[in-house]
């Protein structure tokens, strides 16, 4: 990023990574607690129930699990949060329905302009040019406005190949009030919004939260080929996925969302990131961060390379964020038998001991998520993550970095973008610009800045500096979706005029014992 205009000086020292504990002039850093969580979609009983009041955090599948009020309210009397699963971007009412079935049903007729193609004219590839419902498709309607064509362009609803239900438009908010209405018992079959998150509606399940299924369905054109079976070309509809959380949150306020995947909105290099939900998202779903559900290896090396050294600093910048959210992360104990992944979850082995605790470590330690384990089912109950994670952080948060150089696959480790990165002056202050750093229990980024050149020999800790904790606002760059952009900046007021200021950022973990890094990269700023 260039800077001009300004008086600036930089001076790289060597970096040291150590952890201290707070002095008398450091400023009251948070103290933040990770949640732990498990994921069940299998029936639920006594055991199950059991099984997620020793977690702060239970998703559940009110179908698959025939789940009522009566187990929720038990759960939720140990201070557990219940998260009640619902699909957005496929009707799953629709399951092994053909398009001509479905016009058998008037359920699935509805106002009869569908089904919907994209609205952006022939080679046009920003979404700026969308609209929520979309266009009508040439080859005919009489479905739903909320049910797309953009595969094959026939006049009949897509369907997903693999489990058999129609594709939606997450965005139409004809598919809203549908999801809102949904009832468990009766020609529906599946819970809605109002049912999962109220208690005077349907089975009145009364979940703390939703988990949001299928948000993939408006991922990228180009995430998928034009000979998979599985191809989505749904892109456009991305642009009303924000309004349509946010409707959520407005109607059923102190609710909360979990968002499954759709990472592609936190990237800011997809022009997905303009339409993010994140103001509305507490938690995102981190599913197959490593390990995944493949069976015939326990994980791909390039897909967890590309997870690690591209998406997590992403991620972890906009949960850092004022409206960030907490990131969960699944792993799947499959892969070749002789590994005994499963075994060893349950504690009947302990072949797969050391796999299953680096995929715990991957994501917990390093990249600072919430994990949990379990079979391509998500129906093994299993307390390993409960006994083998690690409780204490003694560790000081690690540099890294959004901007990744990497050029072939899989990717490397980005280099790391240290402290402050620039910096310069305005009317009575400056602002500072930096990067990411990552660490188990978050981090908190703290200003350090003085009048007087530093002396990092004789004062480490920089006890003579003034401190501040910065609130990390975006950067019109980042939000632009320049490559190189740095994501966070902040501006600090109040500085006097005509005096040169040296500033260093250093990284802060939000753990009881904040551990701190002494990196020495200041930046030097006067104030005109």
């Amino acid at each position: 990023m260039k800077k001009t205009a300004i008086v600036l000086a930089v001076v790289i020292l060597l970096s040291a990574f150590v952890s201290c504990g707070s002095s008398e002039d450091e400023p009251d850093y948070p103290v933040v607690e990770k949640p732990t969580y498990m994921i069940y979609y299998g029936v639920v009983d006594d055991a199950v129930i059991s099984s997620a009041v020793r977690y702060d955090i239970a998703i559940l599948h009110p179908r698959q699990g025939n789940l009522t009020r009566n187990q929720v309210a038990k759960i939720q009397s140990a201070g557990t949060k219940v998260f009640g699963y619902i699909a957005v971007g496929e009707d799953l009412r629709t399951a092994g329905k053909t398009p001509e079935e479905m016009l058998e049903d008037e359920r699935f007729k509805g106002d009869g302009t569908g089904p919907r193609i994209d609205p952006r004219a022939e080679g046009e590839s920003s979404l700026t040019g969308s609209t929520v419902n979309g266009s009508d498709s040439p080859g005919g309607s009489g479905y739903a406005s909320y049910y797309l064509d953009d595969n094959d362009c026939d006049g009949k609803p897509d369907i997903n190949p693999y489990f058999t239900c129609a594709y939606t438009n997450i965005g139409d908010p004809n598919w809203y009030d549908v999801l809102d209405n949904m009832r468990m018992d009766g020609e529906d079959g599946v819970p809605g919004i109002r049912e999962i998150l109220t208690t005077d509606y349907g089975r009145g399940l009364g979940c703390d939260g939703l988990f949001l299924d299928t948000v993939d369905t408006c991922a990228p054109n180009a995430f998928t080929s034009d000979d998979n079976p599985g191809r989505t070309r749904f892109e456009w509809t991305a642009v009303g996925a924000a309004d349509f959380m946010a409707r959520i949150k407005e109607n059923y306020p102190g609710k909360l969302l979990c968002q499954n995947r759709g990472i592609f909105f936190y990237n800011h290099l997809l022009e997905h990131y303009r339409y993010s939900p994140r103001a509305s998202v507490d938690y995102l779903f981190f599913e197959s961060y490593m390990l995944d559900s493949n069976s015939s290896a326990c994980y791909n090396e390039g897909f967890f390379a590309d997870n690690k050294y591209n998406q997590v600093p992403k991620l972890s910048v906009e949960a850092g964020r004022p409206d960030g959210f907490t990131v969960l992360s699944l792993g799947y104990a499959e892969g070749p038998e002789e590994y005994g992944l499963q075994a060893t979850l349950t504690g009947q082995s302990d072949s797969g001991l050391n796999v299953l605790r680096k995929d715990m470590e991957e994501a917990e330690d390093a990249a600072g998520f919430s994990h949990y384990i379990t079979d391509g089912q998500l129906t093994m109950l299993n307390d390993f993550v409960l006994l083998n994670r690690r409780e204490t952080d003694d560790q000081p948060p690690v540099w890294s970095s959004v901007y990744n150089s990497s050029a072939e696959w899989p990717p490397h480790e980005p280099e790391p973008r240290v402290g402050i990165c620039a910096a310069e002056a305005i009317e009575g202050g400056a602002v500072v610009y930096w990067d990411v750093a990552l660490d188990k229990t978050g981090v908190s980024y703290v200003l350090c800045f003085q009048d007087k050149p530093i002396d990092f020999a004789a004062d480490p800790e920089l006890k003579d500096a003034e401190k501040m904790i910065l609130t990390p606002e975006i950067t019109e760059e980042y939000e632009q979706g320049v490559y190189d952009a740095l994501p966070y900046k902040a501006k600090v007021s109040g500085l006097e005029s005509g005096k040169t200021y040296y500033m260093v950022i250093r990284a802060v973990d939000q753990s009881e014992w904040h551990n701190k890094e002494y990196n020495t990269v200041y930046q030097t700023v006067t104030i005109q």
